[in-house]
């Protein structure tokens, strides 16, 4: 049993890849086949963009399952974190310049995405996003005002399984997953009013020196 939950994330990887290849096809004639002024062309396009993050979310788990490490282009940390703050109503506070990591853009994406996520379904309704230099590294930090996190949760909020409210208990492990594998760290502090998430991120240019 513990051989099968290990390999799950590859072998999961491996099934949907061909189903969902299938599907991006049939989008892309369906979309061929409707005129750029036709309404239904908004729908399609965005049905495209999700296949499309799909694929790289997948590509990457595949990755991570091969060889358990992520680290595949230069991502634009501030250019992403602007976009997972558009989609979750997020505040960015501040970004450094020319702030980029090595990783899996589609893996870290979700990493931010899933901080979001946990917040909102924490009741919270203000998430703050912050960025700042630390030398070699990037230090985000992910600040809610949601209910918080029990203080007897909170030594394995990043165990497969484990969850506080009822959940799957995967989402915070796969940020711990993702960013172990972009040599990265994340820890979690309680706040009086929420929580804060604070992911360290080795840089680029640092990186490939």
């Amino acid at each position: 049993m513990s051989v099968v939950t290990q390999d799950l994330p590859g072998l999961l990887g491996h099934e949907l890849r061909n189903p969902l290849a299938s599907a991006m096809t049939g989008a892309m004639l369906a979309r061929d086949m409707i005129d750029s002024g036709d309404p239904r062309a908004i729908v399609l396009d965005g049905v495209l963009r999700d296949l499309d993050r799909m694929t790289g979310l997948i590509d990457g788990w595949l990755q991570l399952a091969r060889d358990q490490h992520g680290v595949v282009e230069t991502v634009d940390i501030e250019e992403m974190l602007t976009l997972v703050a558009n989609r979750y109503r997020a505040e960015i506070v501040c970004t450094p310049p020319s702030f980029k990591v090595l990783g899996n853009r589609f893996l870290l994406e979700r990493v931010f995405e899933n901080l979001c996520e946990n917040a909102r379904n924490a009741g919270a309704t203000k998430i703050r996003i912050a960025a700042q230099h630390d030398g070699d590294r990037f230090d985000i930090h992910v600040e809610d005002d949601g209910c918080g996190i029990a203080p007897d949760d909170l030594p394995h909020i990043f165990e497969p399984g484990h969850s506080g409210s009822g959940s799957t208990g995967l989402g915070l492990h796969a940020v711990a997953t993702t960013v172990a594998a972009c040599d990265g760290d994340v820890s979690c502090t309680p706040l009086p009013g929420g929580t804060r998430f604070t992911i360290s991120l080795p840089r680029a240019e640092i990186t490939l020196a």
